[in-house]
């Protein structure tokens, strides 16, 4: 039982595949999509997505914010930053921002 996810940015369309489960970061807490969720649209807050396939972890991003809409067939997420866990890179600058985000990719809370 799969729906398709898609994470799109002003510049591209980051991801577009079927998959299982997606949990993501909201504003009142992680929440988790299966196929045919009731439809609803919410916002994101920093942290970290992650995608199911099969039982497994297939995927994961680290996102700034979003918005994402919801419907019994599908999961699309706007968002200006976002990029896959693995390949997240502290900047030489070492801001409160990227502080942030290495602290939150040391903690792995589903698997």
């Amino acid at each position: 039982m799969s729906f398709n996810l898609e994470i799109i940015t002003p510049e591209q369309v980051i991801y577009n595949e079927n998959i299982d489960l997606v949990i993501m970061p909201g504003i009142e807490g992680d929440f988790g999509i299966l196929k045919n969720h009731m439809p609803f649209l919410t916002y994101l807050r920093l942290g970290l997505i992650y995608i199911y396939k099969e039982k497994k972890i297939i995927d994961s991003f680290l996102v700034n914010t979003g918005i994402v809409e919801v419907t019994n067939q599908s999961c699309v997420l706007l968002t200006e930053d976002i990029v896959r866990s693995k390949d997240f890179k502290s900047s030489e600058k070492n801001d409160e921002m990227d502080q942030l985000k290495t602290k939150i990719l040391k903690k792995i809370y589903y698997s």
